[in-house]
């Protein structure tokens, strides 16, 4: 009888032990640390077997991220992921059983970019991959761990100098390269910041400064950026490397200087022609046409937002552009935006363009305006003489003729957003009047 009673007291210990430490049906709540595994060739087991070593050190071609986890209710889940001073929430997010692994698993979807992370769930561990839908065939590995609450390592070696500042960066391409200031943040051994350029900047990016090594990271769901660089304390200078995703990479180098400055992006497109109106028809996502002559616009001055929803930057500028028309309802400028999409199917890039409106609240109309080609871009815009980057603005006066293009966008990541703000309000004021 005893021993009957003492069994049964056990039981329900037991029972209720482990009622408590698996409350959630899905992922544990709390802090996970992903990586995406640039360099290929590495497979799931040895994804893992890195993923579990306790050897903090950095390793080339992985990105880390930061992700935490909600779990509202015991069977809902949502996750925000954490690029520096940015949260990015994410709530689109299905999981089910894998017959063929027996394992659980879930799909993160970022439909906004139209991407999506699916992985095995295996207790505190995820293994998987990141899929862009709109490059053919495009995946890289993906894994994830619960409860490391670091981004590239644990370790605390001391920087050989403070980076802190703005570093003008030209990064190499051969002919094609290009220039781009650093604008990082250091504290300790932590690291903030983005590039700046003169078409964008690279968003929110977070990492670490180890002895003389620097390294910067940042996924959003459409990019994987990393950067990593080696830093001279005696000429003040970084040279390192970089990679988007896995099908680009390329080499930069930096010095230090805190007086340097962008090009001004409203020289770097000119107006050849200041006289002829622009004429516009293009599809809606209804079906229906629209038309720059359509009766409500006459006499209307308008701002044409040259964009994509691929374009983490023209994401930025659409959330700018939508908080100011809500701050000022009586702004008599009507703002369109013209989606340059990478799908062939006109049918898909609808669909795509009304997700990304209703997801973001975007309070203006969006029309799909062809594919992201520069050729396409002048073929709507005759009057221009050059293309130079997505997002553009094209700002119209009131009988529709260009008076001002400003190239690329440099959101709330950069020491330039804040300029970008004052001068935006200067022109909305100009084209009032």
């Amino acid at each position: 009888m005893r021993t009957t009673t003492l069994f049964m007291v056990l039981a329900i210990l037991l029972s209720g032990c482990l009622e408590f430490d698996h409350p959630y049906k899905v992922l544990a709540p709390g802090i996970w640390r992903g990586q995406l595994q640039l360099i290929p060739k590495v497979t799931i087991k040895e994804r893992r077997d890195a993923a579990l070593s306790t050897e903090p050190e950095l390793s080339e071609g992985k990105l880390p991220f930061v992700f935490e986890v909600f779990n509202p209710t015991s069977d809902s889940i949502y996750i925000e992921i954490i690029n520096g001073d940015e949260r990015i929430p994410v709530k689109d997010i299905q999981y089910g059983r894998n017959p063929e692994t027996a394992r659980d698993t879930i799909r993160i979807n970022f439909p906004i970019y139209d991407t999506y992370l699916t992985a095995d769930i295996d207790g505190n561990k995820m293994d998987g991959f990141w899929t862009v839908k709109s490059r053919k065939n495009y995946k890289i590995p993906f894994s994830a761990r619960y409860g490391k609450n670091y981004r590239f390592t644990t370790l605390k070696k001391k920087p050989v100098m403070d980076i802190s500042g703005l570093w003008p960066a030209l990064f190499d391409e051969g002919e094609d390269q290009y220039s781009a200031i650093g604008a990082f943040q250091q504290k300790g051994n932590h690291l903030s910041g983005t590039f700046m350029t003169e078409t964008g900047d690279y968003r929110f990016l977070e990492g670490t400064v180890q002895d003389d090594k620097m390294y910067l990271s940042a996924f959003d769901g459409s990019h994987a950026f990393l950067f990593e660089g080696k830093i001279n304390p005696a000429d003040s200078t970084i040279t390192g490397g970089f990679r988007s995703g896995k099908h680009y990479q390329t080499s930069w180098t930096a010095k230090m200087n805190n007086h340097a400055g962008l090009k001004d992006p409203e020289k770097l497109v000119q107006t050849k022609d200041t006289l002829t109106p622009v004429y516009l028809e293009l599809p809606r996502p209804d079906g229906q046409q629209w038309s720059l002559d359509d009766p409500s616009l006459a006499g209307k001055p308008v701002i044409l937002q040259i964009m994509g929803t691929w374009c983490p930057n023209c994401r930025d500028e659409g959330a700018f552009l939508a908080d100011y028309l809500k701050h000022h309802p009586k702004t008599p400028v009507q703002v369109i935006g013209l989606a340059f999409e990478k799908y062939d199917d006109p049918n898909h890039s609808m669909a795509v363009i009304n997700n990304y409106q209703k997801i973001l609240k975007i309070p203006y109309p969006i029309v799909l305006a062809g594919k992201p080609k520069k050729e396409n871009v002048l073929s709507l815009f005759p009057q221009l003489d050059n293309f130079r980057a997505y997002p553009t603005m094209i700002f119209l006066d009131k009988e529709h003729r260009i008076v001002k293009v400003h190239t690329g966008f440099n959101g709330p990541a950069t020491p330039e957003y804040d300029h970008f703000k004052k001068e935006f309000e200067i022109i909305i004021r100009s084209l009032s009047q």
